[in-house]
């Protein structure tokens, strides 16, 4: 997890629970409540996406206003609103859905909030019109419920290659190589953690 972090306010919450007319699930709200930051640099397996399984929502959305005081870009809250006026909603049906991060090609990670469903996780994964890669919009669901989606994490080991070439040659002491080799479990090297299902050894956040 990465900063800047905020503490949890329970009045934001309370009104963001009121804007969207539903409550949070408790799995959620304890993770905003522990957390607060703005990047999980992790990744999840989505088979419906092939042959883009591998997707990060790594950008998460903060509980309350942003510097400027207002409900903007990157807080709950404000992709709340905004996700009724662009063009997602031409997409997907999103009633009851509260989208909780992003990646940077703009697919969007949604918390289901209808009592049918309350706790699941749901993705909506924009088609890239080039060979190889997603050849259609698709909407689908992700966990059943926040704590399996965060069991479920695992790092990219194309990711993990790029972050560990960056500090191969800096000296063992350095604070940011410490931080790498934190991130990737203590063994240092780029195969150390794959995806689950891609070589057979993933290795989960959990």
């Amino acid at each position: 997890m990465v900063g800047p972090f905020r503490p949890f306010d329970p009045g934001e919450c309370a009104a963001l629970e009121r804007e969207v007319g539903l409550p949070l699930p408790a799995a959620y709200r304890s993770f905003l409540e522990a957390a607060g930051g703005e990047r999980l640099d992790y990744s999840v397996r989505l088979p419906a996406c092939e042959p883009e399984a591998v997707q990060g929502f790594d950008e998460l959305y903060g509980l309350g206003r942003d510097d400027a005081g207002a409900y903007g870009w990157g807080t709950l809250l404000g992709e709340y609103r905004r996700s009724r006026e662009g063009g997602l909603a031409e997409n997907v049906s999103l009633t009851g859905l509260l989208p909780i991060a992003r990646d940077g090609g703009g697919d969007t990670l949604f918390l289901d909030l209808n009592p049918a469903t309350h706790g699941r996780l749901h993705a909506f994964v924009r088609a890239v019109p080039l060979p190889g890669y997603l050849g259609h919009h698709v909407f689908t669901k992700v966990a059943e419920d926040f704590d399996t989606y965060l069991d479920g994490l695992f790092i990219d080991p194309d990711q993990a290659e790029d972050a560990w070439a960056d500090v191969a040659a800096c000296d063992p002491s350095d604070p940011w190589r410490r931080t790498v080799e934190e991130w990737l479990g203590g063994e240092r090297g780029s195969g150390s953690r794959h995806a689950p299902g891609l070589d057979g050894s993933g290795t989960s956040l959990a």
